[in-house]
């Protein structure tokens, strides 16, 4: 009895082990995957980086969409052009973040949103760091006029209407020399274009390397701005001339197809009496137009009669010929 009893606990404590086993088997099967997921989505993050290419075309938004100039030090640029694209920037935010313009106070007498001064200082900062002297007041550029109230220390800002000739989107982010560079692609506008289809362009025309050097708690900011050895596709390019063809002439392209049709129109009737031969009148023209309705058998009527009163005329002054008395 009592060498039953060992027995059975034996077994007991070997089931034990064995429960124990498959159970540290299992949480090491777990293990594996979980820390096989870990690497996989921390390599996909390395990768990926969309997130911060977003963000950078957020941070450029303003200067891309008026086509600014290249420029080699941002202390050369008018500061009338970083503060025009800092407020169009943080304009283009707001409604990005699902936020609405009309949070915002306007000014009485000309309606415009009344941005404040702090909030296109916070983005001038982000951008050209805080070592960035700005200059709050009014500015002028080629677009518009900025007035800047003292009152309220914003920007008067008008928001009715389209704005800005192109919007940004990155397409490469790398590091060279100590030096970043944000190869940003430039995106039509349907606003900049007259395009007859009335689609927005998707593709960009041309790009441009934004450099950025670090600063402040080793922050990247803009430093400059230049031509990128990155070239459009053949399709990009022919849409871009096929655009600035348009915009630059519309009067000739409608010209153009006002002619179109006049020749297409020309040809169409010219081709249309060569399927009867000539001199033979259709019966069935003739049974259904016996008042001479038809456009194309009254001219050919026309040209018929016209035809035998010259003969007949020939042949008066012929005979009116022969019968003059001879002298």
């Amino acid at each position: 009895m009592a060498i039953s009893r060992e027995e059975q606990l034996r077994n007991n404590r070997r089931l034990a082990r064995q429960a124990l086993g498959l159970v540290a088997i299992l949480l090491i099967v777990i293990g594996l995957f979980t820390v096989i997921g870990w690497a996989i989505r921390a390599i996909t993050a390395a990768l990926d980086d969309s997130d911060r290419r977003e963000s950078y075309a957020d941070l450029l938004y303003g200067l891309v969409m008026f086509d600014t100039v290249p420029f080699d030090d941002v202390n050369t640029v008018d500061q009338s052009i970083f503060k025009q694209a800092a407020i169009w920037g943080c304009v283009y935010q707001i409604q990005k973040d699902g936020g609405s313009l009309d949070q915002y106070e306007r000014d009485e007498e000309t309606g415009c949103m009344i941005l404040p001064q702090l909030e296109v200082d916070a983005y001038l900062t982000n951008l050209l760091g805080p070592d960035y002297q700005i200059e709050e007041g009014s500015f002028q550029t080629s677009e518009m006029n900025y007035v800047y109230s003292e009152e309220k220390q914003g920007y008067l800002v008008p928001v009715t209407g389209s704005v800005g000739l192109y919007t940004p989107e990155v397409e490469n982010i790398s590091t060279q020399s100590g030096k970043m560079y944000v190869t940003v692609g430039y995106i039509p506008t349907l606003a900049s274009t007259t395009s007859l289809t009335l689609t927005t362009p998707t593709e960009p025309t041309k790009y441009m390397d934004y450099v950025f050097t670090r600063g402040e708690n080793r922050q990247w900011y803009l430093s400059a701005l230049q031509e990128s050895d990155m070239q459009v596709t053949a399709s990009s390019s022919s849409v871009a001339s096929e655009s600035q063809a348009v915009t630059n002439d519309p009067q000739a392209m409608v010209e153009s197809n006002l002619a179109s049709s006049v020749v297409g129109g020309d040809a169409s009737s010219d081709s249309e009496p060569a399927s009867e031969p000539a001199g033979e009148p259709s019966d069935d023209t003739a049974a259904t137009n016996p008042d001479g309705d038809n456009t194309g058998d009254e001219s050919s009527s026309d040209g018929s009669d016209s035809a035998s009163d010259q003969t007949d005329s020939a042949a008066e002054d012929g005979d009116g010929a022969d019968s003059q008395p001879e002298e």
